[in-house]
């Protein structure tokens, strides 16, 4: 169960009112002062799965979800009549049920909402205990459930309102599975299978016949044992170390140095040499040696084909931040639940009230309030009236209209920002790594040298010549330069993820070693991204009645004056509502209540005095937005909202211009809040830019005219920026599509994690040069030695690991990412 911490709403302790912490999924909840801890519930919602769990008997879900992430689940969210539609094999596509022959069905969903293996575990044990549910499979990796249940019994609109009430959103699989991923991987897989059973047992024939120079075996035996260690070898250079032949192909074709070709030439060195020992009985037979070389090299291009699938996924992320379904309207008036994909252009779709735009188009019907934060980035809702343009992605806030469908899927705004994703990603100029620049002089080194060996010792017999040169392209594998760099890069990542820095592409951390231009989102970046009230003037009791009234709207005030009021505001009443493009008026206990800004009041005839005009300028100075309660027909209160900054945003500014960033803004918010946001974190007006389409935020972080471009963002909006910035970091609370298409990923939401980050990134710099300067000097020793004769294979096969034994061991040592106390201490 989470922890509950007490915190006072306006930051003394006269208020009293304090903000409690939910006790199901610990959201800050204002409540009066002496609220019970125990009773606190941010929504209807976390009541319900709260005593849903209770009810079954599973309190350990909390104790077993705070062990395992730390970090409370997010809010359990409502019924919705939708789930009627799981019934339809329609509307399920790719997820409808199948039937099996003892008369059970089985169907596989994806789930929305999972956090850490408590909640798997949650939903495994809620399957056990419902009539009818027999199991539930939770795939964490790409947050799947697959259901076993009997449709004599339960039906699966039930069991997908079941898992609303846990607070988990059921939505039928995307029609592509990533095939080609599949088979790929499959493949990569099978070869590392291969090399591995090679390398395995070629290595125990080679501990027996090394054993037996020692000791002593038969002729007949030794024989037999290099053959067989023979064709282990020749298995495991032909078939999954063919990868490398090709690879050195294309870099003699292409006529650019590669890693590939001194392996190629060492394995096939190697393999001639070896055969014709194992032929005429005389020499090193060596294929031990070979044989692990194509696994750890196999091994490593399966890890790098892993990290460039997780990097294409973001395209697919991104159309699942916009609905699946939709209600069209039919020609008779009524509705039905279709697959995005088959609505076709002037067909009119209904979006409820608190429900996604499914599609690009304008409104033929109705009007309301968009929250339209997850494309623009704006904080504050616009209106939408008849015949105004919406754009999928877009939240529908007041009441339900009928919009006439203009485009869909990449046709769509939100798809147009999607290929910009796509474009920016795969014409992102790459990084060139210091591995890139010294590999290539050292591939045609190594190769002249070996080519120079073969030739000075070929007058000493040609056995003696093919064993100096092998031992040479052996003991100089590039193996310890190809590990430098990657090897110091995942041990940060982990020591990165220990402090929830969360890195997908390590060649970030060599571009933010690098000071340059670092860009900031506004909304839910540097701010809080959810809207706060704070009492201006008036009483409590004008508030509490403002609440009954907005209670039904979707309206981010809306949802801000009730979360102030607090508990008990589920059990009122129903309140007569009317909602407006900039305010609410409705009928509470025979009081005519009405909220909003002045502009309403005036519209609605409530008198504004002086009082009010003084509180409405108390709020602006505050930096918030003021909105107005009136009581029959009189104003007599005033509320500010706003978006608080984060704690520590202006330490990080600070200490980021420090250490030589430009700091800038970049938001679709208003103009007027960017620049009071900016002055208030200390950054240049010159760079703080207000009013930003996802374009034109795209647009800035291509200009590259002053080193490195940095975003940090959090929302859809940022999603081309984040891809297009030389590194993209995304924070915790915004679209999924953005924390995919940004290669790093701060999941603890602090941006203090932004200064640890930078730090990290310049040691591990640091560290590669090191690692570098260390596997360098070592196949300079290496190679002296072997072309003079001194290392025989044998020798070279044992000295081989040396190298990467020591940049192994250089990096474990090196302090990259320090944990907290070091750092506070350094």
């Amino acid at each position: 169960m989470p922890g509950q911490s007490t915190r006072d709403v306006n930051g003394s302790t006269s208020s009293g009112r304090v903000e409690l912490d939910c006790i199901h999924c610990g959201l800050p909840t204002p409540c009066a002062f002496d609220t019970d801890p125990s009773t606190v519930f941010c929504c209807n919602g976390c009541r319900g799965a709260y005593d849903l769990i209770h009810g079954w008997g599973l309190q350990d879900y909390y104790a077993l979800r705070d062990q395992v992430s730390g970090s409370p689940a997010g809010p359990a969210g409502g019924e919705k009549s939708r789930y009627d539609a799981f019934d339809s094999d329609a509307f399920l596509g790719d997820s409808a049920p199948r039937l099996q022959s003892d008369g059970m069905a089985t169907a596989e969903f994806a789930v929305h909402g999972l956090h850490c293996a408590a909640c798997a575990w949650l939903i495994e044990n809620a399957a056990a205990r419902t009539s009818g549910w027999q199991s539930a499979r939770v795939q964490m990796s790409d947050h799947t459930l697959r259901v076993m249940f009997d449709p004599s019994r339960i039906v699966l609109s039930q069991i997908a309102r079941l898992m609303d009430r846990l607070g988990y959103e059921l939505a039928p699989l995307a029609g592509k599975r990533h095939d080609h991923f599949r088979i790929e991987n499959r493949r990569l897989l099978m070869q590392i299978a291969v090399a591995g059973f090679c390398a395995m047992n070629a290595m125990w024939i080679a501990i027996a016949l090394y054993a037996g120079d020692a000791s002593g075996v038969e002729a007949n035996h030794r024989f037999f044992l290099r053959v067989i260690g023979t064709g282990l070898g020749v298995v495991a250079v032909l078939i999954p170390g063919r990868t490398f032949f090709r690879g050195a192909l294309a870099s003699l074709r292409t006529r650019t140095p590669h890693m590939d070709l001194p392996v190629a030439l060492g394995l096939s060195v190697g393999t001639i040499a070896g055969l014709a020992s194992a032929v005429s009985g005389r020499g090193d037979v060596y294929f031990d040696s070979l044989a692990v070389l194509v696994f750890l090299l196999l091994i490593g291009r399966w890890i790098q084909f892993r990290q460039q699938h997780r990097a294409a996924k973001a395209v697919d992320l991104l159309l699942r931040v916009t609905p699946m379904h939709a209600q069209r309207v039919t020609t008779d008036g009524a509705t039905e639940w279709v697959l995005v994909d088959v609505l076709a252009i002037d067909d009119v779709i209904r979006v409820a009230a608190g429900e996604s735009i499914a599609a690009d188009g304008y409104i033929v019907a109705g009007e309301t309030m968009l929250d339209r934060s997850l494309l623009t980035g704006e904080s504050q809702p616009v209106g939408a009236n008849q015949g105004d343009e919406v754009s999928a992605g877009t939240i529908n806030l007041v009441r339900s209209v009928d919009v006439r469908v203009a485009a869909t899927g990449r046709d769509s705004r939100i798809g147009k920002v999607m290929q910009s994703v796509e474009l920016a990603a795969s014409t992102r100029t790459p990084i060139v790594q210091l591995a890139d620049r010294i590999g290539g002089v050292f591939v045609v080194v190594v190769t002249f040298l070996a080519l120079l060996v073969m030739v000075v010792w070929w007058s000493s017999g040609w056995e003696l010549a093919a064993a100096h040169a092998t031992s040479l392209l052996i003991v100089a594998c590039p193996c310890a330069l190809a590990l430098a760099t990657p090897l110091a890069i995942a041990v940060s990542l982990g020591r990165a993820a220990k402090q929830k820095i969360l890195i997908r592409d390590g060649s970030s951390l060599q571009q933010l070693a690098k000071p340059g231009t670092l860009w900031f989102d506004k909304t839910g970046t540097l701010t809080q991204g959810r809207p706060t009230v704070e009492l201006i003037f008036g009483s409590d009791e004008a508030v509490r009645l403002a609440a009954q009234i907005e209670r039904g709207c979707c309206h981010p005030t809306a949802e801000a004056i009730v979360r102030f009021v607090g508990q008990g505001v589920d059990t009122w009443p129903d309140a007569k509502s009317e909602f407006f493009r900039n305010g609410v008026i409705g009928v509470v206990d025979g009081l005519t209540v009405a909220v909003g800004n002045v502009d309403f009041m005036e519209q609605q005839s409530v008198l504004v005095g002086d009082p009010i005009f003084d509180a409405i300028c108390t709020a602006v100075g505050r930096h918030a937005s003021p909105v107005v309660i009136g009581v029959n027909g009189e104003a007599v209160a005033v509320v500010g909202v706003a978006d608080p900054l984060k704690p520590h945003a202006a330490e990080t500014i600070q200490e980021l211009q420090r250490l030589g960033f430009r700091v800038g803004i970049l938001s679709g918010d208003h103009r007027d809040i960017v620049d009071r946001v900016a002055v208030q974190l200390g950054v240049d007006s010159e760079l703080a830019h207000g009013g930003l389409s996802p374009e034109d935020k795209l647009s800035i972080v291509q200009q590259r005219s002053d080193g490195n471009v940095v975003m940090v963002g959090d929302g859809a909006n940022d999603a081309a920026a984040l891809a297009a910035a030389d590194v993209g970091i995304a924070v915790r609370g915004g679209a999924e599509v953005s924390l995919q298409a940004a290669p790093v990923f701060i999941a603890s939401g602090e941006l203090t994690s932004v200064i640890s980050l930078i730090g990290g990134a310049r040691r591990t710099s640091w560290l590669i040069v090191v690692a570098f300067t260390v596997s360098l000097a070592y196949n300079i020793v290496a190679v002296g030695l072997a072309m003079c004769g001194i290392i025989n294979p044998l020798l070279a096969a044992i000295l081989m690991p040396i190298s990467s034994v020591s940049v192994l061991t250089l990096t474990l040592l090196w302090p990259t990412f320090r944990a907290a106390k070091e750092r506070t201490n350094s």
